[in-house]
Formats: structure tokens, sequence, C-alpha cells
């Protein structure tokens, strides 16, 4: 029986990761000059921020190929942090 650190990564080409990461910003940076409402232009960076923050994370540092716990430890507080930043913004 094998486990799974002896099973073999599948790693991604890094220049997908980076350009994912490059149309983002240009699309945070569009909707910034386009004049989107903050009531909905804050809530919308935040959340394309919380990807690409995971994006680094996953692929940059390598928590992809790590334990599951690893990455929790990362989502639940950004996650957290994104909530309560959206609530305070709209009020």
């Amino acid at each position: 029986m094998e486990h799974a650190e002896n099973a073999p990564h599948r790693y991604t080409n890094p220049k997908i990761v980076f350009l994912i990461l490059f149309i983002a910003t240009i699309v945070e940076v569009g909707a910034t000059l386009a004049g989107v409402p903050r009531n909905l232009l804050v809530p919308a960076l935040l959340a394309i921020s919380f990807v690409k923050a995971g994006l680094v994370a996953l692929y940059f540092m390598h928590l992809r190929y790590e334990k599951l716990i690893y990455g929790l430890i990362f989502v639940t507080p950004a996650a957290f942090a994104i909530l309560l930043m959206t609530i305070l913004s709209t009020h």
C-alpha cells in the first residue's frame, strides 16, 4: 500500500499561475479606474485579493503539496479577516 507522501506530485507551471495573478491585478486596477461604486468595489477587491493570496500560498509557497491542515491554517483567518473588512466597509 502506497502512502500519500510517496505519491508523485503533479506540478503546475508557475507561468500559468503568474498569468492568472497578472490578469487578476489588471481586473483590480480596471475596476478601480472604471469608477465602480464603493459598496461593490470593496468586496470584489477583497475577494480577488484573497484568491491571489491563496494562489501565491498554494503554488509559490508549495502549500498545495502539503497536508490539508496547513492550507486550512492559512485560509481560516484570512477568510475571517475578509468577512470583517467587508462588514466594516459597508457601514
